[in-house]
């Protein structure tokens, strides 16, 4: 079974499913600033439920991406595996955004893992946690928002999916340690408060 056959194959299959409609929104998902208002409201959500104390789980939060995103940037530098829209074999091959400028939108050089996968996948998880008390009917959002941010990059030919599946299990383990670690803190500061 060729990996690499089944990886470029899959790919291209949802690269091929494309419009001009659905490349303007793809295009505008994959960025961050769009989904800033969603995050707002999930911050302000949290302060409801956390109060004071959601400067700590913010913290967390801000931990997991940089855990996240250095660590993949610093796979992607040790694997070195070219993205397909840097691929001289394959992207040519590939529908890619048109900026306005005439310019083609192709990411950076490498993409194994995807760091939009591990940083989505690594916040989804760490929020799916701390937004379990505040509403549990409300967690499918999380990962669902990181599997469409995700696509993004695929629809886009920026990344294999094996770049988003792999990237998608780094962030998940990053968010689990996170959590890990704000359950040792939390355990601290209360042997602290215990002691005064």
């Amino acid at each position: 079974m060729d990996l690499e056959l089944i990886d470029r194959q899959l790919l291209q299959l949802i690269n091929g499913w494309n419009s001009p409609f659905w490349d303007t929104v793809m295009y505008v998902l994959t960025g961050v600033w769009i989904w800033i208002p969603f995050f707002a409201l999930v911050i302000w959500l949290l302060w409801k439920h956390y109060g004071k104390q959601l400067t700590l789980v913010l913290a967390f939060c801000a931990l997991c991406l940089v855990l996240t995103d250095q660590g993949s940037v610093w796979i992607k530098n040790k694997v070195q595996r070219y993205r397909p829209s840097q691929n001289l074999e394959l992207k040519d091959q590939l529908h890619l955004h048109q900026n306005k400028d005439g310019s083609i939108y192709r990411g950076g050089m490498y993409g194994f893992v995807s760091s939009h996968a591990a940083n989505s996948f690594g916040i989804a998880v760490l929020l799916m946690y701390f937004f379990k008390p505040v509403s549990k009917k409300w967690l499918w959002v999380f990962p669902l928002w990181a599997m469409v941010f995700c696509y993004t990059r695929m629809y886009l030919g920026l990344h294999y999916p094996a770049d988003i599946f792999c990237g998608a299990v780094y962030g998940v383990l990053c968010g689990c340690f996170t959590i890990w670690l704000y359950k040792l803190s939390l355990q601290q500061i209360a042997k602290e408060q215990a002691q005064k």
